[in-house]
């Protein structure tokens, strides 16, 4: 929310959330921002899907070829 605050006028139809963990997918959810979860970080994909990733990237080639095609 405080960054959200801090951006001003940006459409969140324009942004992305990614995230390693649960809290992340669910802080974007509740703001209606898309997500990708990465399974670099401490989140396994089990979770990450539960919380309702949108992608999920295994790695950094794989996130950077999510983010290039959005």
């Amino acid at each position: 929310a405080y960054a959200l605050e801090q951006i001003g006028e940006c459409g969140t139809e324009e942004m992305v959330m990614v995230g390693d963990r649960c809290f992340d997918i669910e802080g974007a959810k509740a703001f209606g921002i898309d997500s990708i979860g990465v399974l670099y970080g401490y989140g396994t994909r089990d979770e990450l899907t539960e919380a309702g990733a949108d992608r999920i990237a295994a790695t950094v080639a794989e996130l950077k070829d999510l983010l290039l095609s959005i």
